[in-house]
């Protein structure tokens, strides 16, 4: 056995106590080497450095093999676990001929901390809870993957200035030509490697390990047999993590590498209703009343009737009893206010512009949106004023399998501007909920309402739209609090 292959072995795991300086022990070192479980606490520098090792020529699947029997042994315990079978998927697809190196590289590391997540928490049904903190370690690993100076070097040489969305747009290239066929073809490949060099175990290595071969080769052929229906089977959830994966790694992108160039200094506060009163005097736009009674006339408490469903896991909307204080998010709604469910597989709306969060409080149902026509009509049925939201571009959510949505829902109460006569009607059913029960994995991407970004009038100096000039469009803003960034 060569230097090379040493070395590599000694990344792996260290030599077992004994003398193993002879043929025969380098041998037996390589087999008990391919026995190891996945590591369960690797440092950054050793996955990275596995992920490269394992592209070096002659010793490139080394890793492979070992992730594959790691996987089989999971599915041996339990061939109706999908999420075992979920695991080999992710070996198998990290293995597709159509990849670069640097896309190969960087999905060992993401596959990586996946198949470690769901091996470690036995992700099993549809556990949204669970699976978005897996996807979100796979994310947060890969990202410590990237900071690394010489993958940062290594990607601008080669130009990829959002490693995130790029790695995204290969996993959409991947979903939309992933078949079961495709991956038994791989398996066998791999399989076709692995018999190759248990054979020189088995002539090289003690005669010990024969049946110790022998028996895990008959493991995986026992998987192999079982692997088109286990594969077939589990092959929705296969898709769904995959765009879950995507969806969150175009999240990350698109918050991570936010552009700002130009004149973005925001309008803030009353300095931005005040540009808006001015615009409204000058253009008397149509979603706008200056006389008349509240049709819908804004909650001034929060429905005792309601303070149940709080206590049952609702939106915090009424009194705060942590602080004491009243979260008045309530008032936004007439009396109409009542709890609901958004099921799962349910598409939600937002309407946003380039500043908005992705994950916030309102949000419309698919019926609600889609009548919606105009900006004007939006602004006056939903109530909402040019300094609150400017629009342009619009948000979509759907609800991940599992448990329904709890939410508030009801009719836009009419809203007055503060020191005027100016009102917006309101009317529209809306949707609150409670930005922590989204989870960024199941955020599509943004699009255009086709309103356009400003109102039309050419008037920058009135027109709160021109702080976002120069921004990105169709780029995720996802909050993401102090605390959740340091988990």
């Amino acid at each position: 056995m060569n230097q090379e292959m040493q070395n590599v072995l000694a990344f792996y795991a260290p030599a077992p106590t004994g003398d193993y300086s002879g043929v025969s022990g380098k041998w037996q070192w390589l087999w008990e080497t391919l026995q190891g479980d996945f590591n369960e606490e690797p440092t950054t520098g050793q996955i990275a450095t596995g992920a490269v090792i394992s592209m070096i020529p002659v010793v490139d699947q080394i890793g492979d093999i070992r992730d594959l029997i790691a996987n089989c042994r999971k599915i041996n315990e339990d061939t109706e676990d999908t999420w075992a079978w979920v695991a080999l998927a992710l070996t198998l697809i990290g293995l597709f001929p159509v990849l670069g190196s640097l896309v190969k590289v960087a999905f060992k590391v993401l596959f990586y901390w996946l198949r470690r997540g769901i091996f470690r928490t036995r992700v099993r049904g549809f556990d949204v809870n669970a699976r978005a903190a897996v996807i979100w370690e796979a994310v947060a690993g890969l990202g410590r993957y990237f900071d690394m100076p010489p993958v940062r070097k290594t990607l601008d040489m080669m130009k990829v200035r959002n490693p995130y969305t790029f790695l995204a747009g290969k996993l959409d290239e991947i979903r939309a030509m992933l078949t079961v066929k495709d991956m038994l073809k791989v398996m066998d490949d791999l399989l076709q490697v692995t018999r190759d060099l248990m054979n020189g175990v088995v002539k090289w290595g003690p005669a010990s390990l024969r049946d110790r071969v022998e028996a895990v080769w008959s493991l995986l052929l026992s998987v192999r047999n079982k692997a088109g229906e286990g594969l077939g089977a589990a092959f929705k959830s296969i898709e769904d993590t995959l765009e879950q994966l995507a969806n969150r790694l175009r999240v990350e992108g698109d918050s991570a590498y936010r552009a700002l160039p130009g004149d973005n200094l925001h309008v803030l506060g009353n300095e931005r209703q005040a540009a808006e009163r001015i615009f409204i005097e000058k253009h008397k736009p149509d979603w706008v009343d200056e006389i008349g009674q509240k049709k819908y006339p804004a909650l001034k408490n929060f429905p005792r009737g309601n303070q149940k469903y709080v206590e049952e896991g609702w939106p915090q909307i009424g009194v705060d009893s942590r602080h004491g204080k009243e979260d008045a998010r309530f008032r936004t709604f007439d009396s109409s206010l009542r709890a609901g469910l958004v099921q799962p597989g349910d598409r939600l709306y937002r309407v946003v512009d380039p500043g908005s969060a992705d994950n916030s409080y309102f949000w419309l149902r698919e019926a609600e949106f889609n009548d919606l026509k105009t900006k004007s009509q939006w602004r006056r049925e939903l109530a909402v004023w040019k300094s609150w939201n400017e629009n342009g571009e619009y948000v979509v959510y759907k609800v991940p399998p599992g448990q329904p949505l709890k939410v508030w829902e009801g009719r836009a109460a009419t809203q007055s501007m503060d020191n005027s006569t100016y009102k917006l009607e309101g009317g529209r059913s809306q949707v609150l909920l409670d930005p922590k029960d989204l989870d960024p994995g199941f955020v599509l991407q943004r699009n255009k309402t086709h309103w356009k970004y400003d109102d039309g009038t050419g008037d920058y100096d009135l027109d709160p739209i021109k702080p976002y000039i120069g921004l990105p469009e169709l780029t995720h803003n996802w909050y993401v609090s102090k605390a959740l960034k340091e988990r």
